[in-house]
């Protein structure tokens, strides 16, 4: 046999679906052993015990362990790649032609279905950031995530409150709404008993103990297991607990909790009183009714005969008891284990357990103890990266192994929940276990009472009876209360396990009643009396199961957040002024104007002395430009008569003697590729009234041999110095005619023209060419120029298809200089290459750059050129994309995958994709496909990090060689480090703030 290891980065799949996953590969032939999972510490800790050897990872890395002969290790790497294709397929499925991609956010996904509830069940240190996404959109939430920090539920439900939407955990197991049920959750018949419930598996005993008693509920709504801590100080249950109480369905309330605060208690108490409607506690702790004495004052309350509790016992002789072994109780239901404890602790004493009712009484790291104890194999540090054992009950099925082979455990004590969203089968699966934990502890010479709670209804999909049966067959007590089988138990070890006297609803803790308090004609904005529709994010089996009950569900395609990035955008996203200076951003660079108002020689307007050259992207020294740079100022030397020879320009450069070089944007300029600008080059001077903002770009060259490609040949100098003498002053003429007649030109309402006309104003400029070249040449054949330079400057103007770039470019710098410097923003106010470096900046950072390695274009090339020819990216021309067209508007000019590579559903996809990663939509750029929808605008680095998702730009390609030129055109991202460095940046600005 031989082992297969392997990580792999960037992949992520929810830990149900690599349960599911893991069980196929295991079944592929000559498969010995088999575990496909995240790399979190407990997940590792398990494959490490199933002798394989884990190279150093990281919690986002997925682990691909598989053992078995040549045969089975090919056999399993087959069946995990067709597994794990199936998966990725049926999560980011698009619906047909055209239609958007799935929504990585579950903000997306609400945007995208206009859903009334949410649910969040991914990892624990991301739930807030996405149920945040619910809050703010309006909708309340169930957070099922467990492992949330304390004080991030407080801030969670604080913001709930104010917006008048109810979260529903952290650690929420169970909810129905309007007959819906999320998470797990049972099939119990409609009514008018409404429950609020800081337990989950509480919650479900308790519908499923007033099922049976043939009463229903209208509403239960899960607040989480701490809810009624010291620290969070119920604060999702008041709100639940008004919503109830202003529900006309509801005539009475059942609050289901853990053992909860009791100044808290106290404190819900009187609040409870003021509501106006009965409020019965089924609230454990010492000296308080379990939850089966607690639903029988319920039902005494309401009228109704507390049945006897259905019991299934194994055949046999089971008068002998076991007193000198200890109870050792498996649960997959936390507060089925607390309940065990606090019943069998009255009896038995100490109980040691993961979860204790005293932190002196708990266990050690190997969860073992020869004494009594209870293990909760649902909490939450049971269940990092790995399915909750209601969905994959395989560490309890260990451990039930283990404690079958231990001498000193007298009886196991184990639950079954059913219901939506468990396993769909599991009865199966724990009766074979408890059948050969029987047969092992006989073959020692020891019988081993196996008590089972059964927490379903009859309509449970699992099937209630059946699922009883199966274990009932295999030697085990099986009773619905867990309570009553936590006295069977004890019976069994040989201790009285006589339940109390039925509890009456005269109890101190069944019901207060009292005048009602004004709760609103409609809290939550309506929700209980809506017909539901819910958006996912996190677990698919959820979101299988709402669709098993006919709900309409839409699910995001959620992935983490950049790998390091959770801490930084976290902080981020809860900064207070973020949201404001995100849409204030955005309302700037829509707002700004982009008036072409002359064309004038850069010495003058930038203020250029000789020797200094502006480029294209970060700053960057001689030493490390890329072949296209280096190229270009070297033809920027001859251009302006600083030297003779290229071998001379490029000694000269390197010494750096009397050589400044500096980036377009440090002037508020910018230049296509290279980006090179010198003191004599004319230049276009366009102007944001609105904002009272100037930018500049150099003129365009055309296409092929050119400086701006890294050409300095003399057919490139020659171009230069006739545009220097030639086109710029005809140019300016024209320009300032233009303006003197008919005011200035209006580049943004060309490029709003340009964007219904098939172009999308960067690597596409036919049509917004034309627009410019109609403006200008009434004025331009009336220069004072000889007829044939005014010629030949039109031909020369008329025959660039690139024409206009070199006016939009500008036009969306003075967009985005608009939106820089709002502190608090983390809007994408420009990005730039320089061929070697991609560097962005934010507007709440200031001028700071964040830079990455510059990555390779992908595309088309041109003639015989081809990868091993290109050069990384290069130029300011991302600025389009900054502003939100270019590869943003793909979509817009589906005609551009003829140049730039790919086909026409990718162009739509591009442009659909990029309304994940920005603040909003343009007012004035629209794309006549997506129905007039305004292209993404705003690129949100905090939406970057968090989704994964990288900005798209469309780009030319340069040769890597210095003097090649163009090689051709293609897609490409700017490098993640960019991103989360900027993060970073914002989220230490916010803790200085």
């Amino acid at each position: 046999m031989a082992d297969h290891v392997e990580l792999r980065t960037g992949t992520y799949l929810d830990s149900v679906t690599l349960m599911q996953v893991s069980r196929t590969v295991a079944a592929a032939p000559g498969v010995e052993a088999a575990q496909v999972a995240m790399a979190t510490e407990l997940n590792l800790e398990v494959i490490r015990g199933m002798g394989f050897a884990v190279p150093d990872s990281a919690p986002n890395d997925l682990v691909v362990a598989i053992r078995g002969d040549e045969a089975g290790i090919a056999a399993g790497q087959a069946a995990l790649e067709s597994a794990l294709t199936q998966s990725r397929s049926a999560a980011g499925a698009s619906t047909g032609f055209g239609e958007p991609p799935t929504a990585r956010t579950l903000g997306g996904a609400i945007r995208l279905s206009g859903a009334d509830l949410a649910l969040v069940s991914v990892p624990g240190e991301h739930a807030v950031t996405e149920a945040l996404d619910a809050v703010r959109a309006g909708v309340s939430v169930m957070v099922f995530s467990d492992n949330v920090p304390v004080e991030d539920e407080v801030r969670l439900k604080d913001a709930a409150a104010a917006a008048d939407v109810l979260v529903m955990g952290p650690d929420c197991g169970t909810a129905v709404v309007g007959g819906v049920a999320l998470g797990f959750a049972n099939v119990v018949r409609p009514g008018s008993v409404g429950l609020v419930a800081a337990s989950g598996t509480g919650a479900q005993q308790v519908m499923c103990l007033l099922d049976a008693a043939g009463v229903g509920i209208s509403h239960c709504l899960g607040v989480g297991g701490r809810d009624l801590s010291s620290a969070v100080a119920a604060r999702s249950t008041k709100q639940a607990l008004a919503a109830l109480a202003a529900d006309p369905d509801t005539t009475s309330v059942v609050v289901v909790s853990k053992p909860p605060a009791p100044e808290v208690l106290a404190d819900l108490e009187a609040y409870a009183a003021g509501l106006g409607k009965p409020v019965h506690w089924a609230t454990l702790g010492a000296g308080r009714p379990d939850l089966t004495a607690a639903v029988e004052s319920v039902l005494t309350a309401v009228g109704a005969d507390a049945p006897v509790w259905p019991t299934w016992e194994a055949a046999g002789d089971r008068s002998a008891t076991t007193s000198s072994g200890s109870l050792r109780g498996l649960f997959c239901g936390g507060t089925l284990a607390d309940e065990a404890m606090l019943v069998a602790g009255e009896v038995l004493g100490d109980i040691k357990s993961n979860t204790p009712l005293r932190p002196e009484l708990a266990l050690g790291h190997d969860l073992r103890d020869p004494g009594h104890v209870v293990i909760d194999f649902g909490d939450d540090t049971m269940t990092r990266g790995r399915a909750h054992p209601m969905i994959d009950p395989s560490l309890r099925l260990d451990r039930i192994t283990v404690e079958a082979a231990d001498p000193t455990c007298g009886v196991l004590l184990l639950d079954l929940v059913l219901g939506h969203g468990a396993h769909a089968d599991p009865a199966p699966e724990l009766a074979a276990a408890v059948r050969a934990a029987r047969e092992t502890a006989a073959a020692s010479g020891r019988e081993l009472p196996v008590v089972v709670s059964v927490t379903g209804t009859t309509s449970d999909p699992q099937g209630l009876d059946r699922s009883a049966q199966a274990l009932v067959d295999a030697g085990a007590d099986v009773l619905l209360s867990n309570a009553a089988a936590t006295r069977r138990a004890l019976q069994l070890l040989g201790h009285d396990g006589t339940a109390p006297e039925r509890a009456t609803g005269d109890t101190a803790y069944a019901l207060v009643a009292g005048t009602a308090t004004d709760v609103g004609a409609e809290p939550l904005h309506g929700l209980l009396a809506a017909d539901v529709t819910v958006a996912a994010a996190g677990v698919s089996l959820f979101a299988d199961a709402l669709r098993a009950q006919a709900v309409s569900v839409t699910e995001a395609s959620w992935q983490p957040p950049m790998a390091g990035t959770a801490a930084d955008l976290g902080r981020v996203l809860a900064a207070p002024r973020r949201d404001a200076a995100n849409a204030e951003a955005l309302r700037r660079m829509t707002a700004a104007g982009a008036d072409l108002v002359d064309v004038r020689p850069a010495h003058e307007v930038l203020g250029l002395e000789r020797g200094t050259f502006l480029h294209a992207g970060p700053p960057i020294e001689f030493a490390r430009a890329s072949g296209p740079l280096k190229g270009a100022l070297i033809g920027a030397m001859l251009f302006e008569g600083l030297a003779d020879t290229a071998e001379e320009a490029e000694a000269t450069l390197e010494k750096g003697d009397g050589i400044t070089l500096e980036p377009c944007h440090h002037r508020d300029a910018v230049g296509p590729m290279a980006g090179v600008i010198s003191p004599s080059m004319w230049v276009y001077e366009l102007r944001d009234e609105v904002h009272d903002n100037t930018s500049w770009c150099s003129l365009n060259e055309g296409l092929g041999k050119v400086l701006r490609y890294g050409a300095y040949g003399p057919e490139v100098i020659d171009r230069l110095r006739w545009m220097n003498s030639v086109l710029g002053p005809i140019l300016q003429q024209a320009v300032r005619a233009r303006v003197e007649q008919q005011g200035s030109i209006d580049v943004k309402a060309i490029t709003a023209q340009m964007l219904q006309m098939g172009d999308e104003g960067h690597n596409r400029n036919r049509a917004g060419s034309l627009m410019l070249l109609r403006e200008l040449l009434p004025t331009m054949i009336t220069a004072d120029a000889s007829s044939a330079d005014i010629a030949e400057a039109v031909r020369f103007s008329g025959a660039n298809e690139h024409f206009f770039l070199n006016l939009g470019m500008p036009a969306c710098k003075l967009s985005t200089l608009a939106a820089h410097g709002i502190p608090g923003s983390s809007v994408v106010t420009t990005m730039a290459r320089n061929g070697t470096d991609f560097g962005i900046r934010v507007s709440g950072t200031g001028d700071a750059w964040f830079t990455g390695p510059a990555n390779t274009p992908e595309g088309l090339f041109l003639g015989s050129y081809g990868p091993d020819d290109a050069n990384p990216d290069i130029g300011d021309s991302a600025i389009t994309e900054t502003a939100g067209i270019g590869g943003f508007a793909m979509a817009a000019a589906p005609a551009i995958v003829k140049f730039v590579g790919g086909d026409v559903p990718f162009a739509l996809r591009a442009t659909q994709t990029m309304y994940e990663i920005t603040v909003g939509e343009h007012t004035a750029y629209q794309v006549p496909i997506l129905e007039f929808r305004g292209t993404p605008t705003g690129i949100d680095v905090a939406a970057v990090a968090r989704t994964g998702i990288l900005p798209q730009i469309n780009t030319g390609m340069a040769g890597r060689v210095a003097g090649t030129g163009q090689v051709g055109a293609g897609l490409v991202n700017p490098p993640e480090q960019c991103f989360t460095q900027a993060l970073t940046a914002l989220a230490a600005a916010v803790g200085e703030g």
